[in-house]
């Protein structure tokens, strides 16, 4: 009788442990099932990652920047990003950031050991954090970098509508000047 009593004890507490697990789960983020759809993030986090590593991708630190480099990269970049916030990054001068860094630094860029986390959703727009490091080749140097990233939907496809992150990269341009 003994030993049934602790096997009825051990499956209630494996019980209230994986209750409490799923209760952190959801305690732990703002998106809760009516408004998030897996699909949606499964989604985003692929354009998410799509995006982050093509804007840190640099091959060539050697090449310059010019009105032909901006209209290449905005071409690869353009199934990521909403207009407007395409626009922004190429007018702002935000989108040669990462190969400013790279011929500043003479080396070629990438970014490794990318995480990235649901952070806010509605039917119309969701939030992503993400974390990685920027990888500086030739220098075995890594910057870590953090942001977050706003997604809408623009043509019924998730695309990318804010990225805050500047302040590592920033500082990192800063000490060349």
């Amino acid at each position: 009788m003994l030993t049934t009593a602790i096997g009825c004890s051990n499956q209630n507490q494996d019980q209230a442990t994986t209750s409490n697990n799923s209760e952190q789960k959801t305690n732990n983020t703002t998106i809760t099932q009516e408004n998030k759809n897996d699909s949606d993030m499964q989604n985003v986090t692929e354009v998410a990652t799509q995006f982050k590593l093509t804007e840190f991708e640099v091959s060539d630190y050697k090449k310059s920047i010019t009105p032909d480099w901006v209209e290449q990269r905005k071409s690869k970049l353009e199934s990521l990003m909403t207009t407007s916030f395409l626009k922004k990054q190429a007018d702002n001068r935000r989108i040669a950031l990462p190969l400013e860094l790279a011929s500043l630094e003479k080396t070629d860029l990438t970014l490794e050991d990318l995480k990235i986390q649901e952070k806010n959703a509605t039917k119309e727009s969701m939030e992503i954090t993400y974390s990685g490091n920027l990888v500086l080749k030739d220098k075995n140097e890594k910057i870590p970098l953090e942001g977050q990233l706003t997604f809408l939907k623009e043509n019924d496809t998730w695309k990318v509508n804010n990225d805050i992150n500047v302040e590592k990269l920033q500082e990192f341009l800063d000490k060349h000047k």
